[in-house]
């Protein structure tokens, strides 16, 4: 019996001289593709990394390069840990050292921020070093940076080896943790292999299609781009982070890259649909497509209205709406049927995937009952299957509903879990970096809403009596030493006390949002 789906080198090696990667500059086929790959394979022999090993990769220009290093560590058997290039270096050597990462695969752009990960770890780190469009330009001896091969790491309590063995493992991924500590996912070959196949069929996904690369490797969406495309023998058109700082800029790289499937947050789509000339004295409004045919949306509720606007603007793309957390990988569908939306009705998400089970457990008082439900009704979605961690049964603490369609829809989270642009914030982990300020007593994350940026977060904390110039820049900067820009407050308020509840805990609820 045939395994899940791997990405080999071979496999890609196959196809030739179809175009594997396209930006606005460059093109690189497949072949190429594939002796790019193995070269960073044979680096990482070099620098003492092994089948099974972790080895994160880290990209600042999000070229060719990172495609390249992610199809060479995974054709090598090594396990991908992507890191987040907008994070500061003391998280990612956190990251690093606790995965027991055994190399770093980056490019000559990121190399000021491997300095800092290596200042943070206390030791250099073997790097195999990328140029934009993949080709090693540096490669490294081996290096005991990691620390010792038994130890943190090679069987460590982040699950990633307790799966099914170190070679079931693609990728862990990291997720905010509500310990005060980034939240290890790893995701494997056999919930790949499901999710791609169902992407495939899903789409018709095929070799004369253009997929645009929108999502980092941090995040699950980006494995859809990377491993769906590849496994279809389609064309990944990459864009660069500077493509997506503005409506402006994202429109512009649509324009010139022609993409025909796209998926992403649906924040990124209300900002290119809001960048696109609106029409007028005759003229028509600029649409999306073709050649765009089918857009997928996931990481954050779509408002109606927003929706309905990039329908309007794509009249010959599908849509799709998929949900399901990192744990699940996507665990819904639905297909969106462009023609009833009414900028005000809701949009389901769906049914279960062929390769999940989906059930609802009952909320009652305790919160604990275990009583899953039958037919309509509102409870907690629990998921099981080859795309959960571990097999599952995984309670997403997200409340959904069943009603008698069959449908399920999105009701909200159980707990304090937010979605800030996409990705999954939780408050703890915020309130810990700002609660080791030595001027904070107390602290306190909401999530409130903005009229101009959706979900944004805000930060309320009670001062020492001799906290000196602590206020909210200076706050704001020290956690922008500790977490990605996106888990920063907008704003931090200073308050006497915070308030508390008859039990003495933070009253959230209290809060000036």
């Amino acid at each position: 019996m045939a395994g899940p789906y791997r990405l080999r080198a071979e496999d890609l090696a196959a196809r030739g001289d179809a175009v594997a990667l396209v930006s606005r500059g460059a093109a690189v086929t497949y072949a190429e593709l594939a002796a790019r790959a193995a070269a960073v394979g044979e680096a990482l022999a070099g620098a003492g990394a092994r089948p099974g090993d972790r080895v994160a990769l880290l990209s600042s220009g999000r070229a060719h390069d990172e495609p390249a290093a992610l199809a060479g560590v995974l054709a090598a058997g090594a396990v991908a840990v992507p890191l987040d290039a907008t994070a500061p270096p003391a998280r990612l050597a956190r990251i690093a050292r606790a995965r027991g990462c055994r190399a770093l695969v980056l490019d000559a752009a990121a190399a000021g921020l491997a300095d800092g990960i290596d200042a943070a770890l206390g030791a250099g780190l073997p790097r195999v070093e990328l140029d934009a469009e993949g080709r090693v330009v540096r490669g490294a001896a081996p290096s005991d940076a990691g620390g010792e091969r038994d130890a943190a790491g090679a069987d460590g309590a982040d699950g990633a080896r307790d799966v099914a063995g170190a070679q079931d493992v693609a990728c862990i991924l990291h997720t905010s943790g509500s310990t005060g500590e980034p939240k290890p996912v790893p995701i494997t070959w056999a919930g790949l292999d499901a999710f791609t196949a169902f992407c495939i069929d899903l789409v018709g996904l095929s070799p004369v299609d253009r997929v645009l690369r929108v999502a980092e490797l941090v995040f699950d969406l980006a494995w859809f781009d990377h491993l769906a495309t590849f496994r279809a023998g389609a064309t990944l058109a990459t864009m660069t982070r500077r493509d997506l700082a503005s409506g402006r800029a994202l429109r512009d790289a649509v324009g010139a890259l022609a993409p025909t499937v796209i998926y992403g947050v649906p924040s990124m789509f209300m900002k290119l649909v809001a960048a696109l000339p609106a029409g007028g004295a005759g003229a028509p409004a600029a649409a999306l497509s073709p050649p765009l045919r089918a857009i997928l949306f996931a990481g954050e509720v779509f408002p109606p209205r927003e929706l309905a606007a990039l329908a309007a603007r794509a009249p010959g793309a599908a849509l799709y709406n998929l949900y399901g957390p990192t744990e699940t990988n996507v665990c819904t569908f639905h297909r969106v049927d462009s023609a009833a939306l009414d900028g005000v009705s809701e949009v389901p998400i769906g049914l279960a995937c062929p390769y999940a089970a989906c059930a609802l457990v009952a909320l009652d008082a305790d919160d604990a009952s275990g009583r899953f439900i039958d037919g309509p009704g509102t409870g907690e979605l629990v998921v099981s299957g080859p795309t959960t961690v571990n097999g599952g049964p995984y309670r997403t603490r997200d409340r959904v509903e069943r009603k008698a369609d069959g449908l399920f829809y999105f009701r909200g989270r159980i707990d304090r879990m937010v979605k800030i642009r996409g990705y999954r914030v939780e408050p703890g982990e915020v309130e810990a970096a700002l609660a080791s300020h030595p001027a904070v007593r107390q602290a306190a994350v909401i999530a409130v809403e903005d009229p101009r940026l959706g979900k944004t977060l805000r930060g309320f904390v009670a001062l020492t009596a001799d906290s000196g110039d602590a206020d909210d820049r200076s706050l704001r900067m020290y956690l922008a030493e500790r977490l990605p820009p996106y888990m920063i407050p907008e704003k931090i308020v200073a308050l006497d006390e915070l308030p508390r509840t008859s039990t003495g805990k933070i009253d959230y609820r209290a809060l000036p949002g």
